[in-house]
């Protein structure tokens, strides 16, 4: 059966109403969430009564007060933290490391550009006090973070600028520069907490404990409904393709304006934007930073090409506001002397996408759906990714819609 006719068949048997499936295959590490799910309510009331009981076995979280003994005050730190009243919450965060936070929350700072969206998805921004440099280097994004004072990036920080910010609670992402932070910014009497915020595997997790830190959980828990709600139908609607799934090779756009005749992957294939949006991505299996040959890319004969751009001089992400300049990037890489050669090139299928425009933290499904669309329009044909980006800016990130995310723009 040809992939038009299949797809005809299977979108005959699906309809948009997918139920959406909340995120549960985690654990939030926050001392208290003693049952280990993904949340902290009455059923870890329960398991604690359980374990002071001799019933239930302890737990690594059950200690909610972060005491060194189960008991009834924990209970106590419990009930505080469904009612929304505790003045503290303690926390395993992605560097794993044990971290007690004061609440509330009412001056919070984000040494990365994850973070600080995150600030305006949950709706906080009014207590932000300070923001990583690369807020600055995307205005229209963040207008109302503009305000905040600026604090350097995780590879060069203000510490100078933190101090005079002086926020409750600093954000920033794991890695082996948060030690010479941690040095430098503990004296000050700043809490720092590490989240990463970008990686599809741990951003539920890291997004329901940011927004626990910050009030903020049902906002949070909503978000991952929306998110569902596309990822699931993608996922439904591509399960049974087998065989007819494209075939599909990613690597960043810079590498063919470099020049080069070796291509890594990129952040499009670890996010998992390929396998998301139902295609199947020919370098899975490979180990990280893998580098592919153009011998190896031509013998493999992609069905398609997905270029990540980083960019908005290759004319996409929120600034550009017509696809003038990414037709012309388009353009270019059908007629390079690399990825030009291949047959998806020679056929036209080549898509270009903004990695953070469509990619990086929660925007996972938004570029799962432009891909989807691109791949299989006629099994997509009831989805448009544009109004879902509309909603995803206006609804979450309050902004106006504006940008180009994908090109060729799905039809």
């Amino acid at each position: 059966m040809d992939r038009s006719a299949f797809a005809l068949l299977l979108i005959s048997c699906i309809s948009l109403a997918v139920t959406p499936a909340l995120a549960s295959d985690y654990t939030l590490e926050v001392f208290g969430n003693a049952n280990m799910d993904e949340t902290i309510d009455e059923d870890d009331v329960a398991y604690v009564e359980g374990i002071i009981d001799g019933t239930n076995e302890g737990t690594e979280l059950a200690d909610a007060n972060y005491d060194g003994n189960i008991d009834a005050q924990d209970l106590d730190q419990i009930e505080r933290i469904i009612e929304g009243s505790a003045d503290r919450l303690t926390v395993i965060d992605s560097a794993n490391r044990t971290v007690t936070v004061s609440l509330p929350v009412k001056a919070a700072a984000g040494l990365h550009t994850s973070p600080c969206r995150e600030f305006c998805m949950l709706g906080v921004e009014d207590r932000v006090v300070a923001v990583t440099s690369y807020i600055f280097d995307d205005p229209l994004m963040y207008p109302r973070l503009l305000d905040k004072a600026d604090i350097g990036t995780i590879y060069e920080p203000n510490f100078e600028a933190i101090a005079e910010a002086n926020p409750d609670l600093l954000v920033t992402t794991p890695g082996t520069y948060l030690d010479s932070v941690l040095e430098t910014v503990k004296p000050m009497g700043i809490t720092v907490v590490s989240l990463d915020l970008a990686k599809p595997f741990r951003y539920d997790e890291e997004l329901a404990l940011l927004g626990m830190i910050m009030g903020e959980e049902e906002r949070a828990r909503g978000f991952f409904d929306w998110r569902s709600r596309t990822m699931d139908l993608i996922k439904e609607r591509t399960a049974s393709l087998g065989e007819d799934k494209a075939r599909v090779f990613t690597t960043s756009i810079s590498n063919v304006w470099k020049g080069e005749t070796e291509f890594a992957p990129g952040l499009l294939s670890s996010h998992m934007i390929l396998e998301n949006g139902g295609a199947e991505d020919i370098s899975s299996g490979y180990s990280s930073g893998q580098k592919f040959e153009m011998e190896w890319i031509l013998d493999q004969d992609p069905d398609a090409i997905v270029l990540a751009s980083y960019n908005t001089e290759d004319g996409l992400g929120y600034s550009p506001t017509d696809d003038g300049q990414a037709a012309m990037s388009w353009q270019r890489v059908i007629e390079s002397d690399t990825l030009g050669k291949t047959r998806a090139a020679e056929e036209g299928k080549v898509l270009i996408m903004s990695y953070y425009g469509t990619a990086s933290g929660g925007q996972d499904p938004l570029g799962a759906a432009y891909l989807a669309k691109w791949l299989y329009p006629v099994l997509f044909e009831d989805m448009d990714p544009v109004e879902l980006h509309r909603e995803y800016l206006e609804e979450w990130m309050g902004i106006p819609y504006q940008g180009v995310y994908a090109y060729p723009p799905p039809s």
